[in-house]
């Protein structure tokens, strides 16, 4: 329920502003019942001492019923809610006008009383109520002196029963209810209010909210980024933070892809221009022993510098076909064109156009597959540059007399597809790099004297492996040959 940021604030104001108006209502019930005792206690202040002046306390009549009935009849005059007590110096109960058990104390803690009679302490002043074991109530109170001295103490306590009983009957009075329902509409009216403001205050961070969620979606690709991080049960401002966590990290890959691109770009330079210079200088070569020399070749000779600035010249295409088909492949712009075949068949179909370079070369090749569970979802136009480019690669590093193996079978995940020779092998140090571009400019000068390769080869093939949701696999040990694994979905 609690999902956006305006609920939240509102759900705070409201405990808010509850709990202030609660804590209103009871302070202004403390307030209200200090003020009345203060008030009261002031009216009656000299309750006590006005009856003790009017009626002197006889030695012989000290604590007796008729002199403590004959103070109360005086008492209740002036404040009928009041109960007269007696009590000696040192505050033990020794008359009363109480009914017979309600006495619950028979000793009252005088330190409250010498406060009052002194007139130097701040009202209301609270003493003990003999008719209770913990209450204290506000009192009047008056010294009775003789000529012996301090003989006692005229304790009247200003709430007695009768005030006990009016107050528990009007609990709930009147006045009462007007100041709760008065403190209710209060508080209501400033939730409304409180919540029209939080309401317009949030409109536009919730409308940024939506429409940085939006762009997140469509923009970022960012589906399940709210999913990560509560999902709808998000603020607007988690929700924000969200975002911009997802936009910070796009755009530090942004930069470092547009680093790595610019380093890629200075490396394409270079090696473009190294493996461009070749082929076009061999074939300017040539060329101009072919028109310098015309007359003086002979047929055979003209013939077969022909033939090696064709070689060029095949070369040259065969660089910048590859550079466009990779360019392609990495800008996005080439898509598979998805369909079931069968793979065995399109291998077989490969191997093929193989077999004249194999024979040559004295390389023998070998297929183990089982022809019926070898079906496949793929490109099939890119599957076979695949095969042609491992093929190929396999061959380029193969010395005479050497083999080849390809192997299909199948899993749960599809079919696997396994190339490995007996070639050269790779130092295991240069195989986190094999898939970069141009990576046999890299090689010994043996290696790059071997016919046919430019180094685009297994980067194309890295790439279509890529799109049809797949990974390419590579093991290799020097002078023992090297293997490609990757899987096809079926």
């Amino acid at each position: 329920m609690l999902n956006t940021l305006n609920r939240k604030l509102s759900l705070a104001l409201l405990i808010i502003v509850s709990g202030v108006g609660l804590a209103a209502l009871v302070i202004g019930q403390w307030g209200m019942r200090l003020y009345y005792e203060e008030l009261t206690q002031k009216l009656n202040q000299s309750i006590a001492m006005y009856v003790t002046s009017e009626h002197e306390l006889i030695e012989g009549d000290m604590g007796s019923e008729r002199a403590i009935r004959m103070l109360a009849h005086q008492a209740m005059i002036i404040n009928p809610a009041v109960e007269v007590y007696l009590l000696d110096p040192q505050g033990k109960v020794l008359t009363h006008t109480l009914e017979e058990g309600e006495l619950i104390r028979d000793q009252v803690d005088l330190e409250p009383v010498k406060r009052f009679i002194a007139g130097d302490e701040r009202y209301p002043i609270r003493a003990n109520d003999p008719r209770h074991s913990d209450i204290n109530k506000i009192f009047s109170a008056s010294e009775i002196r003789d000529a012996r001295g301090l003989r006692g103490y005229f304790y009247v306590v200003l709430g007695g029963r009768l005030y006990d009983d009016i107050s528990d009957r009007i609990a709930w009075s009147h006045i009462s209810k007007q100041m709760f329902w008065s403190l209710l509409i209060i508080v209501a009216s400033s939730a409304l209010v409180g919540l029209l403001i939080f309401r317009l205050l949030s409109r536009p961070l919730t409308k940024l909210s939506c429409d940085m969620s939006e762009f997140a979606q469509s923009e970022l690709g960012a589906e399940n980024l709210f999913s990560q991080v509560g999902g709808q049960t998000t603020d607007e401002v988690v929700r924000l933070s969200a975002v911009f966590q997802a936009m910070a990290g796009r755009i530090k890959t942004q930069l470092e892809q547009l680093r790595t691109t610019d380093r890629l770009r200075r490396e394409l330079v270079s090696n473009v221009s190294h493996d461009l210079r070749t082929p076009l200088a061999t074939m300017q070569g040539y060329l101009e022993t072919l028109i310098i020399k015309d007359e003086s070749l002979e047929a055979g000779q003209r013939i077969e510098y022909l033939r090696l600035a064709e070689k060029g010249c095949h070369r040259l295409s065969r660089l910048i076909s590859d550079l466009f088909e990779l360019s392609k492949l990495e800008s996005g712009s080439k898509k598979p064109d998805f369909e079931h075949f069968l793979l065995a068949e399109l291998m077989y179909d490969t191997v093929q156009s193989f077999r004249l370079t194999l024979k040559e070369r004295g390389i023998s090749l070998s297929i183990e597959c089982n022809e019926s569970q070898t079906q496949v979802f793929a490109d099939i136009g890119m599957i076979q540059r695949v095969f042609d480019n491992l093929l190929k690669n396999a061959i380029i590093h193969t010395p005479e007399s050497g083999s080849i193996l390809i192997r299909l079978t199948t899993s749960a995940k599809g079919v696997n597809v396994t190339v490995e020779d007996t070639g050269r092998g790779i130092d295991e140090k240069d195989l986190p790099r094999i898939f970069n571009r141009f990576y046999q400019a890299s090689l010994t000068a043996e290696h790059r004297s071997k016919p046919g390769g430019i180094g685009l080869g297994l980067s194309i093939v890295k790439r279509i492996l890529e799109l049809h949701g797949s990974q390419i696999e590579v093991t290799s040990r020097l002078r023992e040959g090297t293997c490609f694994r990757f899987t096809l979905p079926v």
